[in-house]
């Protein structure tokens, strides 16, 4: 569906107030389509003449933006024009745009700044490490390290999931055999991890069990 301009202002204008928009001469008109391709605000339509050659058609004049005339730049055959500039310049001064045009220019740089500075919080954002997998292993036996790691979380924005206890028998536990446990670290407030699981390794090594691994 082609979208109407026709209501809309131009720097406070009414566009309809503004007579800028091209002109097609038929018999120059090759019917290339090149206007219909380029224009992006649906000025133009292709359609057939009695003869059933295709030709250009102005179906939405004021569609077209004001004081553009691309179309009639990359027209082969000279066949689009405009009326004179003078037609722009003059509403611009009778008009007074320039308060209305300083105005929206402040709009602008406003939005490209709150753009600016949402891509640089998300890539912020982006950086911070909120999830860590992490496996330790070593003498699990009587160190209830479970209940250690549980006091040490606790009243504290982080949390331990996915957790995974790997011994080859629950006697073998009970003998101090060789165990690992895998589990995620993870912040509640998507704050960086990283500083917290320093002092989470520190545990490790005063239980007298290694860190084999952490990764996101």
């Amino acid at each position: 569906m082609a979208k109407d301009f026709s209501n809309s202002q131009w720097h406070g204008i009414p566009r309809q107030e503004i007579p800028w928009y091209p002109v097609v001469d038929e018999v120059a008109c090759i019917g290339c389509e090149l206007c219909y391709v380029t224009c992006g605000r649906d000025v133009y339509e292709i359609i057939l003449n009695d003869k059933g050659h295709r030709k250009a058609d102005v179906n939405n004049p004021y569609n077209c933006m004001v004081g553009c005339s691309t179309c009639a730049t990359v027209c082969p055959t000279k066949a689009i024009s405009f009326p004179s500039r003078d037609i722009v310049w003059n509403t611009e001064k009778e008009h007074k745009i320039f308060k209305q045009v300083h105005l929206e220019a402040k709009a602008k740089r406003d939005k490209v700044t709150m753009i600016a500075d949402r891509h640089k919080a998300e890539e912020s954002i982006a950086t911070i490490q909120t999830r860590m997998k992490i496996r330790i292993a070593g003498l699990f036996g009587e160190k209830q390290f479970l209940s250690k790691l549980q006091a040490f979380i606790k009243n504290q924005p982080y949390d331990i999931v996915n957790l995974e206890f790997h011994v080859a028998t629950l006697q073998g536990l009970s003998e101090n055999a060789p165990a690992y446990m895998d589990f995620e670290l993870t912040s509640m407030q998507q704050e960086e991890i990283t500083q917290f699981a320093q002092k989470l390794r520190e545990l490790v090594k005063e239980n007298n069990l290694v860190w084999i691994d952490s990764h996101v």
